[in-house]
């Protein structure tokens, strides 16, 4: 009996501590609704403003960057339609070349002004310290473009050994290569050049009929037609 009491007389001392507590004022209640709503709208208000003001901001900056984007677009289209037209004036679809053009040797990474020449079958570089050699059961050639023991050295597998007139009662047999060239920005690959002693000429290189044919027309009183890209 003792143990019994000794059980309920903390559970009834905290029922009575739980009747005991006062009601929530619906005064309150109602408050703290009412401050929880202005709160949200708040919110919802500043959340329009920011965003409205985000949107101005945008606007403002659309009229201030688009006519600069609008001008560069005009300004590069202009440079490329004028580039274009350096590189394509052409007469019946053909290049138009005259009697000297910049010509650039690709491999070698040099350019030279080089003679247009109707007259010649075919094209030429002058070259230096010439000297063959085998490899892979393959006949090369070793030669450089200035005349110095120093100067670099380029190879080439040969193409073909030709027989070239180079006056009316002599001729010269001459080693043929295929060079990659460039020309108004254009590259024109596997073009044969022979290899030729021009020391004694102006122009260490010469374009013939060989490249020209079904390319190019010749203004003979023009020079660099189709100038570097």
């Amino acid at each position: 009996m003792y143990q019994t009491t000794a059980f309920l007389a903390p559970l009834v001392f905290c029922l009575s501590a739980c009747i005991s507590q006062p009601a929530i004022d619906p005064d309150r209640v109602s408050d703290m609704q009412r401050v929880s709503d202005r709160i949200d709208s708040l919110n919802a208000e500043l959340s329009e403003q920011f965003l409205l003001s985000c949107a101005q901001k945008i606007e403002q900056l659309e009229q201030k960057i688009e006519p600069k984007i609008i001008t560069k677009v005009v300004e590069r289209c202009s440079s490329k339609k004028k580039s274009v037209k350096k590189r394509s004036k052409t007469i019946d679809g053909k290049l138009r070349v005259g009697a000297v053009e910049n010509i650039r040797l690709v491999k070698e990474k040099i350019a030279y002004d080089a003679r247009i020449d109707t007259g010649a079958d075919f094209s030429s570089v002058g070259v230096y310290n010439i000297k063959t050699f085998e490899r892979d059961s393959e006949n090369w050639v070793r030669f450089s473009l200035q005349d110095d023991d120093a100067a670099t050295r380029f190879e080439y597998p040969i193409f073909d050994t030709i027989r070239i007139k180079v006056s009316s009662t002599e001729t010269a047999d001459r080693i043929e290569i295929k060079m990659d060239i460039e020309m108004g920005g254009v590259k024109y690959k596997n073009q044969i050049f022979n290899l030729a002693d021009r020391s004694h000429l102006k122009y260490q290189l010469l374009i013939g009929r060989s490249f020209l044919r079904d390319i190019a027309v010749v203004d003979v009183s023009r020079r660099n037609l189709q100038r570097p890209k």
